[in-house]
């Protein structure tokens, strides 16, 4: 979503009063949109299987608005909520495509929650006072929990557990920077200690999971008692479901009130660039690391620390342990060994303290992180033009191997006829 320089974007989140006309709406409009987005996938792939092409979303645009013309019960849901499910499936493919994540998949009733819709320049604001209204679907009270401010530019409806929320995605103008204190701080996170700051005060973890890892565990005992397709295993896992979000919405306020405070008092947070993805496949500490959420809270102080005009980065996490903060000695340390003493000048320390130290050193370096930048730059610059070469060589060779049969399912493939075949199975 594009802005101007002195703008910023906020998303405010609140808590619907649903009554039971809205959610079945709701509901209707759910499976709706997944349909749309189960039979634009499905093209996607039919048109590489056979041809060995894609289509873009333009394309797909094109095709669904004459869908809607033909059939009655696709333009039943908004048009604009419909634009937005081809949006998120070619942001998936992006994903897929750019950084390897997993290929888009079908989606079932348990499987997709959330619809939106862009909210135009001519239309009014959809919050006034406490009553939202969502346009083709219908209105209902929220709990205003906090006043909404800026413009709304996108509103999204999502099921969760405990309920149905409204996000409203706010243009708005870029806050007043926080007072500069002229102090920096190096972050060492880890799993025994949430965090470690060069500052030598020690973040206990919180365990989230752990904490609550008794009771998930009865709950889903006795889910697992029940029979499948009975009222009593829906009613079983509705209680799983939400003992998992009060897991989940500790850990977020946890990592929210941590960030807030770092940024209140430092001008430079600087943390380790870590590959969590790789870090997981340690299968002995993979559920230990998903459980401490290093990830989010690297994101909520990045973005804290943009808006109250802090300086937040990461480096290379190399020799971090290994390096004394004295000297700069490097010697072997082993993950059992939690004193670093140093071989050369005798410098004794914890080890995670030494690391902090080592990170904040390697955050006033600038250099370090400029030359960083300019490498990922050329790869990725690099491995675009590799990727629109190897696209252009793959389209010319698909245009010299298609075959006739291939050529009428190409033809047959437009988005109407995947409605109509997809239909009677959704």
């Amino acid at each position: 979503m594009a802005k101007p320089k002195d703008t910023t974007i906020r998303t405010f989140q609140y808590k619907l009063k649903a009554n039971k006309s809205f959610v079945t709406a709701c509901e209707k409009t759910l499976d709706a949109a997944r349909f749309v987005y189960n039979c634009a996938l499905q093209q996607r792939i039919d048109l590489y299987k056979y041809a060995g092409k894609s289509i873009s979303k333009f394309e797909q645009s094109r095709q669904l608005t004459e869908a809607r013309n033909e059939l009655p019960e696709v333009a039943d849901c908004l048009r604009s909520i419909q634009t937005d499910v081809l949006d998120r499936l070619d942001i998936t493919f992006q994903a897929f495509f750019q950084r390897g994540a997993g290929f888009p998949r079908f989606k079932g009733r348990d499987r997709y929650h959330t619809f939106s819709q862009q909210i135009e320049k001519q239309r009014v604001c959809p919050l006034k006072g406490d009553k939202l209204t969502v346009p083709g679907v219908g209105s209902c009270r929220v709990r205003l929990s906090r006043p909404i401010e800026g413009t709304v530019k996108q509103l999204r409806i999502t099921r969760r557990a405990s309920g149905w929320y409204a996000l409203l995605v706010c243009e708005m103008p870029k806050p007043l920077p926080l007072p500069k204190t002229g102090l920096s701080v190096g972050i060492d996170v880890g799993i025994k200690e949430f965090a470690t700051l060069s500052t030598g005060e020690q973040i206990a973890n919180p365990r989230t999971l752990q904490q609550h890892a008794e009771n998930l565990a009865k709950l889903q005992r006795r889910m697992a008692k029940k029979r499948k397709g009975s009222q009593r295993r829906a009613k079983a896992k509705q209680k799983v479901a939400l003992a998992y979000e009060k897991v989940g919405n500790t850990r977020k306020d946890f990592h929210h009130k941590l960030s807030t405070r770092l940024v209140n008092e430092f001008d430079t947070i600087t943390v380790e660039d870590l590959q969590i993805t790789n870090m997981v496949r340690n299968h002995k500490l993979s559920k230990a690391i998903l459980d401490v959420g290093w990830n989010s809270f690297f994101t909520m102080a990045r973005c804290k620390a943009a808006s109250a005009d802090k300086v937040f980065e990461k480096v290379s996490p190399a020799y971090t342990s290994q390096d004394c903060s004295k000297c700069g000695h490097r010697q072997k340390m082993p993950l059992q060994v939690r004193v670093f003493d140093c071989g050369n000048c005798d410098h004794k320390q914890d080890r995670d303290l030494n690391a902090a130290i080592n990170i904040s050193n390697r955050g006033e370096r600038p250099r370090i992180n400029k030359a960083r930048g300019d490498a990922r730059a050329c790869l990725r610059s690099g491995n675009r033009f590799r990727l629109t070469a190897r696209n252009e060589n793959q389209d010319d060779s698909s245009q010299r191997s298609v075959s006739p049969d291939a050529k009428i399912a190409i033809d047959i493939s437009s988005i109407s006829g995947i409605l109509r075949t997809m239909q009677p199975n959704m």
